[in-house]
């Protein structure tokens, strides 16, 4: 038969985190050491966790039950604690290192030799045992929520094509950021138009959501559509396939369409002003000239898009204070 794991190995046994306010004061490095491991357990359960979630929404076991899972949870629980111990997954070192370079300036002055400056462990010294677990289990969300982003990213750039641009790279953070850096392709579309130009500007504003849902390729490469033009037959360029909200009926629906796809911004106006000058059914936007209200509408009654409220949330855009401002 197996020993039963040393007190400190046990995951149920609580008083191990209690006991670290003790050792915090009596024997720092030691105390930063376990406070490391502990994080690192609670972030090798997390990641159990998370995997038994994914079996879990796939299909279920056909023996699964709540009183299984309770067992599940408790082994996960106790195998985190252990392989924490045993050396884990390099967690803990990197955090006692991190750390260690924090403190480095400041437990090199001399006030700070004369009080023992050592925030952390001083702060886990004054901490309950709530207090710390909650510390530690945002430590490890934070930091798994970190990796995944810079693994987002990092398999987003491996999928683009060093010629093409990641529809990310041109998201704009702002409306004011939406607005000064296209107000002058507006400016040049509606010159060529003869209409308002804040009226194409807050078309483009809905159409991507102040740029901040611009639609891209199936590979994450920016389409650069601001006016969600669709890719019909007289479409000879590159397309982005996504999926869109559209109204049947008064209905809203989800469907599969091809976009036109640009390589840049003044791309995508150009071929704009194009598709509106070319087309009868929009005949009565273009003649609305600088009344942007009247373009918006005209524009619904041509068909431009299928939302009822299309031309009511253009003038919307048309009333907020970055419009305002133009």
């Amino acid at each position: 038969m197996n020993s039963v794991p040393p007190k400190q190995d046990f995951f149920a046994d609580f008083s191990t985190l209690t006991d670290l306010k003790t050792k915090a004061q009596k024997d720092p490095d030691g105390a930063l050491k376990d406070v490391a491991q502990q994080f690192e357990s609670i972030f090798i359960n997390m990641l159990l966790k998370n995997m038994r979630s994914t079996n879990e929404a796939i299909g279920g076991s056909l023996f699964s039950s709540a009183q299984t899972k309770q067992y599940q949870e408790m082994m996960d629980s106790q195998m985190s604690q252990s392989m924490a111990k045993s050396g884990g997954i390099g967690l803990s070192d990197a955090l006692i290192r991190q750390y260690q370079t924090q403190q480095q300036a400041r437990i090199s002055s001399p006030e700070a030799k004369r009080r023992g400056d050592t925030d952390f462990l001083n702060q886990v010294a004054k901490q309950d045992l709530v207090r710390i677990q909650a510390l530690a289990h945002r430590a490890s969300t934070e930091f798994i929520e970190s990796v995944q982003q810079e693994v987002k990213q990092k398999n987003l750039s491996e999928s683009v094509g060093e010629s093409s641009v990641s529809a990310l790279s041109v998201v704009f953070g702002s409306p004011q950021e939406f607005v000064d850096n296209l107000w002058p392709h507006a400016q040049r579309a509606a010159e060529k138009l003869g209409v308002n130009p804040k009226a194409i500007l807050a078309q483009a504003a809905l159409e991507t959501g102040w740029g901040k849902y611009p639609i891209a390729k199936e590979d994450g490469a920016a389409s650069f559509n601001l006016f969600g033009i669709k890719a019909d037959n007289r479409w000879q360029g590159d397309r982005a396939v996504v999926s869109t909200l559209e109204f049947r009926d008064g209905v809203a629906k989800r469907e599969r369409a091809a976009f036109r796809a640009y390589d840049s911004f003044s791309q995508s106006f150009e071929d704009y002003t194009n598709f509106l000058s070319s087309s009868e059914r929009y005949k009565d936007a273009i003649e609305a000239g600088d009344d942007a209200s009247m373009f918006a509408a005209s524009l619904q009654k041509g068909g431009y898009a299928t939302d009822p409220k299309y031309a009511e949330k253009i003038d919307s855009i048309l009333s907020s204070e970055w419009f305002k401002r133009l």
